[in-house]
């Protein structure tokens, strides 16, 4: 080839270079493709995340709020159904929820599936057994359902061969989907809960050699956005996926407002429509309706009653109260304006206005003669010592090995009940209230059967030796003051190493002495 052929071909590679279609613009048509596919708002607000980490300890706050607790959970294995992402998905989704509930231990989550085959076998070898076998309230499924490849893509090339010398170049953007759905089920029957679901998915959308990608989740209108870098790949944004997930489905699961710990606000269409959804599921059943609104407000310190039980005088002051402090009509009503007004509130900044509402409508009203002034209602907190019997049903004396123990624990008036067992190691574990039994009230003339109805068996010492169990009594409900080392979550060892220090720390916050029954569990 001679001299001007070889700057001809020169100048023709670099009028290609010039023309030809770039990466930006090839990366412009392909996001341009996949905002069509995911029909999402012209101008949604973008968020960039690295991960949901704050939105965890949101919710984590979420929870010491709204008083959840006992939340027992049972995690399957979660199958990749697309069969192309190796990634531990189950294990992101434990992470996530540790991780949710490290201040307020709202949350018990039991693992279970085809690994744990080596940890049972081990228990077993090891005769390992405790006091308890309690089964999870709730169980989580879900699986990768969903990975799309390549749903919008765009490539441009060219090129030009002036004999052997020759110039091209080419570019290339693609988008593929991944989504993941999760739902909650009741391990008795196996049941879906209506509602309680999470259906998420994730663009990645990827340039050039594949190794670097943008990843775009969407919330409530709201895009998150985070970069992937050449040394991560999929997983990492399937770990984002999980936990955007988590946050979603434990909101629904305990009806706490999720939605403000993903920056949404009740404001948006998608919230509205959530709270209608909510209180039309609660207002489909009246007693849930009302064990809700009454353990709302015992949380807030304005009800003592019963709950699930027929609405009393104590829950329609306390209500009505509530009302008056969010600036509503002080009537006792439970209906989605107040539930909403509920669920945006500062509770914070709202419960002591409440309360000083309904000391002055009781302060307003004079009881008729040879009425007792006791109600259900929140009065000035009672730090008086209620005895409490604790004995065995039927009085076996001593147990077999491996025995069903039943035991009666009866208050001398109408109490507040916590009960806690410990083992021959000295563990000590908070088995009443727990997740099958989450109210601590108990009305002297029926007492507490223990386990009677509730979702675990108490089973005497396989080895022999004694244990022991405790339940104390008060006139208040002391569990949302009690410092954590006592209250913990039901059937998990606290860090305590006596009754006495449990005993202690109730005194403490009750500001004066409360009942004790104890009871040794001997085993022959």
């Amino acid at each position: 080839m001679g001299r001007r052929q070889r700057i001809l071909a020169l100048l023709c590679a670099a009028l290609f270079a010039a023309c030809a279609p770039t990466q930006e613009a090839v990366r412009k048509d392909v996001a341009a493709a996949t905002a069509a596919v995911r029909k999402g708002p012209v101008a949604a607000p973008a968020k960039n995340i690295t991960n949901f980490d704050a939105a965890l300890r949101c919710m984590d706050n979420q929870f010491l709020v709204f008083g959840v607790r006992d939340v027992s959970m049972l995690v399957e294995d979660m199958q990749d159904a697309t069969k192309k992402v190796a990634a531990g998905t189950k294990d992101m989704l434990i992470s996530a929820v540790s991780d949710m509930t490290k201040r307020s231990r709202a949350v018990r989550l039991v693992a279970y599936g085809q690994d744990s085959g080596n940890v049972i076998g081990f228990l077993r070898e090891a005769e390992k057994k405790t006091a308890f076998k309690s089964v999870p309230e709730f169980g989580i499924r879900g699986s990768i359902s969903q990975l799309d490849e390549n749903v919008a893509k765009g490539t441009g090339e060219a090129g030009v061969q002036l004999g052997p010398l020759g110039a091209g170049k080419a570019v290339m953007a693609s988008t593929s989907i991944l989504g993941l759905d999760l739902t909650v089920i009741r391990t008795s029957d196996l049941s879906v809960l209506s509602g309680v679901t999470a259906r998420n998915s994730v663009a990645i959308s990827r340039e050039g050699s594949g190794t670097d990608a943008e990843v775009a989740y969407k919330k409530f209108g709201i895009n998150y956005s985070m970069n992937l870098s050449k040394s991560e790949g999929t997983a990492q944004a399937l770990r984002n996926l999980v936990e955007l997930s988590v946050v979603e489905l434990m909101g629904k699961l305990t009806k706490v407002p999720y939605w403000t710990c993903l920056g949404a606000d009740f404001q948006d269409e998608a919230v509205r429509t959530e709270i209608g959804d909510w209180y039309a599921a609660l207002y489909g059943n009246s007693s849930e309706l009302l064990a809700y609104f009454q353990n709302q407000m015992r949380v807030r310190g304005l009800y003592k009653g019963e709950i699930g039980k027929e609405p009393d005088a104590g829950l329609r002051d306390a209500v009505a109260a509530y009302r008056e402090a969010l600036g509503l009509n002080p009537a006792p009503l439970l209906n989605q304006e107040f539930f909403t007004a509920y669920l945006k509130a500062n509770h914070n900044d709202v419960a002591p206005r409440a309360r000083q509402s309904l000391e002055r409508l009781l302060a307003s009203r004079a009881p008729p003669p040879g009425q007792d002034l006791s109600s259900s209602a929140a009065r000035e907190p009672s730090t008086a010592g209620i005895a409490i019997s604790l004995y065995a049903v039927g009085n076996p004396g001593m147990f077999q090995r491996g025995q069903e123990v039943n035991l009666l624990a009866r208050p001398a008036q109408d109490a507040f009940v916590y009960c806690y067992m410990q083992d021959d190691s000295g563990a000590i574990q908070r088995f009443f209230p727990n997740a099958s039994a989450r109210d601590p009230f108990v009305r002297a003339d029926r007492g507490l059967a223990i386990p009677g109805n509730m979702q675990f068996k108490m089973i005497a010492n396989a080895k022999g030796n004694q244990e022991k169990v405790a339940c104390l009594a008060t006139a208040r409900e002391l569990l949302a003051q009690l410092p954590v080392a006592v209250v913990g979550v039901d059937f998990e060892t606290l860090p305590v190493r006596s009754f006495e220090q449990v005993v202690v720390a109730f005194e403490k916050t009750n500001g004066g002495p409360v009942g004790v029954g104890l009871f040794n569990v001997d085993v022959r």
